[in-house]
């Protein structure tokens, strides 16, 4: 009978090692699909007729051909590469949207602003260079608004996807766990499930290109799957997930975390999901920061020029500001600082005065539009409505925030000095202050009559008498002389720009006593505080980022307030020119450069990016290409070689059937014999 058992074994495992190779080349191009082998073993030797005897063949199993080190590889790399990919299509939208190459790019048009500001400041009055400026600005920045949209509407179509992908994850998930479910029940049966490990498998490397994931192989077959540190597949059980949005840092960061738990991961480095994260969260988010920053800081310096600054139109009757949401200036944005608001307010007559307002953390919008009221010469509808502040002037009068200088001093005479030198032919002669103040810092210039000998009191261009004039510091600047060697009427410059003129009387020369002061109050900043470019009062631009920039109504409706002029008669083109040169001034803000240099520098980091990611895309590329290729050494389905292994088998299952015969007539041979 041992001659019947060999030959059905031999049989047996060629029957089955055929339906393999069939198996295998019906697959030969289906994905995913891993070789197939039988696993046959000569059967254990028995003792016969005084001998050790073989018993023929044993089918053990049904091996896959597979590398799981090699697989987990190549799991890796791909999801790598869904990332890279996915990152390169996002940051060319955004590139594209920038057009630094062509000539609507925010580059060019901020050029085209600054040249347009330069050319007004030739023509300061002509009507046509003031709308060049209002069309240079309205076309930087709705430039800047429809880029600032483009990233906008580019973050809510990654969370939309984000939505749709950990969906299919958890769609996957499902699909695996039931998978594992089936291929560990054959395995406990004792049944091979190669054809499921494999489409188990193709779901597992779909999650992979997804999301960066971990595999753990155990027995059966069975394979468990982890996202982060979220085990979402333990054998047949998943735990579900779900997106969300949690606060990291002050900032708002996208993030994934298992349904009933509040632990979001926001930081993947693979797969589809990871590089949304990653662009949403950090590369969108950083490239919106810095726009935003030079849309602030663009808004902020011109404004905070343009406020200070008068138009064509000259002086103001009223202004108002924009919708204000908080109260207290400490909130307000852009900041507002501790400093000293100066309005200079002009009568029927023509006579300028300056009013300081101090404004600090305890300011409020009320409390500061109350001492604008209390101002001579503004009228009571100064005030805030509906949240903005409006300064209203009374009727005859005018309004600004000029910096520089009054044409008219404040004189005094120390008390020591009271009635000297009063009588009307000895009346103080005219002062007047003239000039454009060049320098940067706020200062009371304090300028001395000194006679010699001390005490007396001389008419000026008259002995010996001089004005000894000192800055802020109290440091001596100048000393002008006004005796005998001065005429009268003649203007002195003192420093940064500043002339003084001392003029007749209508009386007399004017005279002077030993001791008198004329403090004469100079202003390179009219508001140091911020506070009317936070409210919106004469600002040329509105809005606080780069989705709301905007130029100001006020100048909109009105070129003739676009302040070119900083000068007390308005006829100058100072402010303007400053405006202008802002393009090429370094700015702090901007990690010390200039806006265009800033800008040029965003667009450069996006290109930078994009290069890197597809020199990566291109080496990840080529890896999974190998790797590719040996698995297929490994895993795939050669034709020719199962054809071959085909006819062997066939040949096998041919000559046990011939054994098989043999064996038979040998029996029924002694059989008959012994009959």
């Amino acid at each position: 009978m041992a001659g019947y058992n060999i030959g059905m074994s031999g049989i047996s495992a060629a029957q089955k090692a055929l339906n393999v190779i069939g198996n295998n080349l019906a697959n030969a191009a289906t994905p995913g699909y891993h070789r197939q082998r039988v696993d046959l073993r000569p059967a254990r030797d028995a003792y016969m007729n005084g001998m050790m005897t073989g018993q023929g063949v044993d089918f053990v199993g049904i091996q896959r051909q597979i590398d799981v080190f090699l697989e987990s590889q190549i799991l890796q790399y791909n999801s790598a590469l869904s990332s890279m990919s996915r990152k390169l299509d996002a940051l060319r939208i955004v590139e594209s949207a920038m057009g630094e190459l062509s000539l609507s790019s925010i580059s060019e048009s901020l050029d085209n602003f600054y040249a347009s500001l330069h050319s007004l400041s030739l023509r300061p009055q002509d009507v046509n260079y003031q709308t060049s400026v209002l069309a240079s600005a309205e076309t930087l920045t709705s430039q800047f608004r429809n880029l600032a949209s483009i990233v906008d509407n580019l973050q809510d179509a990654l969370y939309t996807e984000a939505q749709e992908v950990v969906s299919e994850i958890n769609q996957l998930a499902s699909q695996i766990a039931q998978m594992n479910q089936e291929i560990f029940t054959l395995g406990v049966q004792g049944q091979e499930g190669g054809n499921l490990m494999d489409q188990r498998d193709v779901l597992i490397g779909q999650l992979g290109s997804y999301i960066d994931i971990r595999t753990h192989r155990r027995e059966y077959g069975v394979v468990d799957v982890s996202v982060a540190d979220i085990p979402i597949v333990i054998g047949s059980n998943i735990s579900t997930i779900r997106l969300g949005v949690v606060e990291e840092g002050g900032k708002s960061r996208l993030g994934i975390a298992a349904v009933g738990t509040e632990n979001y991961e926001t930081r993947f480095q693979n797969g589809v999901l990871g590089a949304i994260l990653d662009l949403r969260n950090e590369t969108l988010a950083e490239f919106m920061d810095k726009l935003d920053m030079l849309a602030v800081t663009l808004i902020s310096q011109i404004n905070r020029l343009h406020v200070q600054g008068i138009g064509s139109g000259g002086s103001f009757t009223s202004l108002t500001g924009w919708t204000m949401t908080e109260s207290r200036v400490a909130d307000f944005q852009p900041p507002v600082s501790a400093g000293t608001l100066y309005v200079r307010v002009i009568d029927p007559d023509g006579t300028a005065r300056r009013y300081a307002i101090g404004i600090d953390e305890t300011s409020t919008l009320e409390s500061v539009a109350a001492d604008l009221a209390s101002i001579p010469g503004l009228d009571g509808a100064t005030g805030v409505y509906a949240g903005r502040l409006q300064i209203v002037a009374n009727t005859g009068y005018r309004f600004d925030f000029l910096p520089g200088v009054l044409s008219s001093p404040t004189f005094t005479v120390p008390p020591v000095l009271a009635g000297a030198g009063s009588g009307e032919d000895q009346k103080p002669p005219t002062i007047t202050i003239s000039g454009q103040y060049t320098a940067s810092v706020n200062q009371v210039y304090t300028c001395t009559v000194r006679t010699n000998p001390p005490g007396q009191t001389l008419a000026v261009g008259n002995g010996t008498m001089s004005l000894e004039v000192r800055d802020g510091s109290g440091t001596v600047v100048a000393t002008v002389q006004l005796g005998q060697e001065y005429v009268p009427g003649t203007a002195i410059l003192l420093e940064h720009g500043i002339s003084i003129t001392l003029g007749t009387n209508g009386i007399s020369p004017g005279y002077l006593n030993d001791g008198e002061v004329i403090a004469i109050e100079a202003l390179a900043t009219s508001d140091t505080s911020g506070f009317l470019a936070a409210t919106g009062i004469n600002c040329f631009f509105s809005g606080r980022d780069a989705a709301s920039i905007d130029v100001s109504d006020d100048i909109r409706r009105n070129v003739s307030r676009i302040a070119v002029a900083i000068g007390a008669e308005g006829a100058d083109n100072r402010n303007c020119a400053a405006m202008a040169q802002l393009g090429d001034r370094a700015l702090a803000p901007l990690n010390g450069l200039t806006t265009k240099e800033y800008y040029r520098q965003i667009a450069v980091d996006i290109g930078q990016k994009i290069s890197i990611l597809q020199m990566q895309s291109n080496n990840t590329q080529e890896i999974v290409r190998s790797l590719e290729e040996q698995r297929d050494i490994v895993s795939s389905v050669d034709v020719n070689e199962q054809a071959s292994l085909m006819i062997m088998f066939e040949r096998l299952f041919q000559a046990m059937a011939k054994y098989m015969n043999s064996v038979n007539s040998s029996i029924d041979t002694i059989m008959g014999l012994l009959t």
